[in-house]
């Protein structure tokens, strides 16, 4: 029988980092900061309760001891003063926020008993409390979440088990153990104590002070009431929100102190973890979980897609695992008994990661690299369970039907389209792999970038005698890391502005202040372009290549390459300008979409620029469907689409009310002809590239 908890024998291994004086400390000064935000807590909180008592106080003494004219108008306007104050006040410090997650069923050990087993010996060993409930989702992941409140701040709430069904569908059981392992040991009393606590209570002050919008909806609906109501809650609106903004800036000073220890946090919880379900088990575990986040993405992008044509998916987590294999397939890589792929060190060399990481909102996360480091520093040896992680499912097919269900119940209730099997979906993206692939001599080369503007009869290289110097992966490399720089260039000069809100971020992995930023912009878009230069010189010298073989062929295979060349840049250009006016198109119909029926007044500006940029549209598309060079490129459907659309006026409001059914019509047009000049310019390019592999001596090719 096949294991299902490997035992993990002991917690004296290396792994279990004991947690430094230094992360003792900073632990104490987050808690210090934390017993001063309570003390302001309750001193806000005894004032203003103070404050409103004494005007309910006051609006009853004026009236009964003055009774005249004034005293009845401003002795119940101070009680409902007073009334209000309080009542938002306790709605705003005591606020509750019930987490929402539409994909979310509940299951329980009745239906799953061997799962539950699973969870109850891993509670055992992370030594916390058994979930209140346990729930399944469609994603790669698995989280722990409670419901907030500020009854959280003083003990804390009773966690909930999250389980991603796509990660049930990417790891073996012993990965799943690894997984699930990080989560709990977040609130282990084994190996966080105290930081556990600050982890919680973070998230509970977060959510109270920045998420807390349901007393604002309130002032506002009583504002809408009339003059007298308004008064009142605008008044009482500007004590709560000046309270808030007490407690934000406390709140920013203990969270600035709570990231300098957050980092050691999840290593802690790694080293909790990885003492229990083994090093092998995590690493293997962090790199699946990414190859099958990507792969779950694209089947859930699909989905609308599919939809028009009038397929579905029975099932999404078995064609998830198709994709995954065919993704294996096309990386080299090889899979396990259990159809999971194996993912080696040399897998990872081929991606660039961004040099600029900005860090987010509740962990400092260490980067997969990092974790695997000390993963493999800890050397823990542990039995393996390499089953997948759906053997601890009862039923588990028809758990997967039910949640694909769930998912079309949200982005297309009702609709019963003809299924489409695993095997017909990775056909269908085989032929589209295969159909815009690049031939492989060329190495990516110009995979994802524009053809360079180069001149025809200049002298070829000295020294470049065949392709594959041209085209070597060192070079292809370089470029791709030219790509990287630019973007994060443009990274760098939004931090500097402000576009990013942040106060740190790191590059080249060093932590640096945003006020850094712009230097560092400037230094690297110095390089940016000088290799830009560099990029433009080698796409000359490629050319060069190409033509010298061409004229070794003769003039015919001259003018066929000088010609075609040619036609790849206009077609390229015009592709820019339509893709630069889509956007603009795009943007306009989105401003009318963002308006409410209460706005609709302020539709005007925007419908006119809309008409404008629409026009601007048709007389590009006049020329993708009469110029020479631009025709051709569109098929039958789509080109009578385009007649019957330049045949209409660009008019989308009626009798003051948008027409939804014609703005729908404008964005499913641009959106088929934006993706048709896309691809036709990737075929281009490929037709070019076969053309320039007939030119080449058999043994180079």
């Amino acid at each position: 029988m096949t294991n299902l908890n490997p035992a993990s024998p002991g917690m004296k291994e290396a792994a279990v980092f004991h947690p430094t004086a230094a992360f003792r400390l900073q632990i104490v000064k987050v808690i210090g900061f934390i017993l001063l935000f309570f003390l302001l807590y309750v001193i806000v909180l005894l004032t203003t309760v103070a404050l409103g008592a004494a005007l309910i106080t006051a609006g009853i003494a004026l009236v009964g001891y003055h009774p005249n004219f004034f005293t009845f108008l401003t002795g119940p306007a101070l009680v409902v003063l007073g009334g209000l104050m309080l009542f938002l006040l306790v709605r705003f410090l005591f606020y509750h926020r019930q987490p929402v997650n539409p994909y979310r069923s509940l299951i329980d050990a009745g239906q799953h008993p061997r799962l539950f087993d699973f969870i109850s010996g891993l509670v055992k060993e992370t030594s916390i409390r058994f979930p209140a409930k346990v729930f399944v989702v469609p994603e790669v992941n698995v989280c722990v979440f409670y419901n907030a409140s500020f009854f959280n701040l003083l003990w804390p709430a009773r966690m909930n088990l999250e389980i991603g069904l796509g990660l049930v569908n990417v790891v073996n059981i012993s990965e799943f153990k690894m997984v699930l392992a990080q989560e709990f040991a977040h609130f282990s009393r084994r190996s966080m104590k105290l930081g556990s606590y600050v982890y919680t209570l973070n998230k509970v002050l977060y959510n109270m002070l920045y998420e807390n919008d349901s007393w604002n909806d309130l002032v506002i609906r009583w504002s809408s009431n009339g003059s007298l109501p308004g008064f009142f809650a605008h008044i009482t609106s500007l004590i709560v929100n000046g309270i808030q903004f007490l407690l934000r800036k406390l709140y920013r000073l203990i969270h600035r102190q709570y990231l300098e220890l957050s980092r050691e946090m999840e290593f802690q919880a790694d080293a909790l973890a990885v003492s229990l379900a083994g090093t092998a088990a995590a690493v293997s575990s962090g790199r699946r979980v990414e190859m099958g986040t990507y792969c779950l993405d694209h089947c859930m992008h699909k989905l609308t897609e599919l939809e028009t044509a009038g397929r579905r998916f029975p099932n999404i987590y078995q064609t998830h695992r198709a994709v995954i294999a065919y993704y294996a397939t096309q990386h080299h890589l090889q899979t396990d008994a259990a159809g999971l792929p194996v993912i080696p060190d040399s897998y990872f060399h081929t991606f660039l990661k961004s040099r600029v990481q900005l860090r987010e909102q509740w962990t400092a996360h260490p980067t997969r690299e990092d974790r695997e480091q000390r993963y493999l520093a800890a050397g823990i040896r542990r039995d393996e369970a390499t089953d997948s992680a759906w053997t601890l499912f009862n039923h588990p097919e028809q758990l997967q039907e039910q949640s694909t269900r769930q998912v079309y119940d949200m982005i297309a209730p009702g609709f019963s389209g003809e299924a489409i099997s695993p095997a017909e979906f990775v056909a269908a993206l085989t032929q589209r792999h295969r159909q815009y692939e690049y031939p492989a001599a060329f190495h990516d080369y110009y995979d994802n970038r524009a053809f360079s503007i180069v001149e025809g009869e200049v002298p070829p290289p000295a020294g470049i005698t065949d392709m594959s110097q041209l085209y070597h992966p060192d070079i292809v490399w370089r470029i791709r890391s030219y790509y990287r720089d630019k973007q994060d260039v443009e990274t760098l000069q939004a931090i500097a502005t402000g576009q990013f809100q942040t106060r740190v971020f790191e590059f080249d992995g060093q932590p640096q202040k945003a006020a850094n930023a712009r230097e560092l912009g400037h230094q690297l878009a110095a390089h940016v372009a000088a290799e830009q230069h560099w990029l433009q010189q080698h796409d000359q010298q490629a050319y060069s290549y190409h033509y010298q073989r061409a004229a070794a062929k003769g003039a015919g295979a001259v003018h066929q390459l000088t010609s075609q060349y040619q036609h790849i840049l206009t077609h390229q250009e015009f592709t820019n300008r339509l893709n630069d006016q889509v956007v603009r198109v795009i943007h306009g119909i989105s401003q009318v979409f963002n308006v409410g029926h209460d706005t609709l007044a302020l539709l005007g500006p925007w419908m006119d620029e809309l008409r404008t940029e629409c026009w601007r549209f048709r007389r590009l598309l006049h020329e993708a469907t009469t110029l020479p060079g631009y025709a051709g490129h569109l098929p039958a459907g789509l080109y009578e689409k385009i007649q019957r659309f330049a045949g209409q006026d660009c008019i989308f409001m009626q009798d003051q009310v948008p027409d939804y059914v014609a703005l729908q019509e404008l964005h499913e047009i641009i959106s088929s002809v934006m993706e048709q000049y896309n691809n036709s310019n990737i075929l281009l390019r490929k037709a070019f590239l076969e053309f320039l592999l007939t030119l080449e001596p058999r043994a180079q090719v």
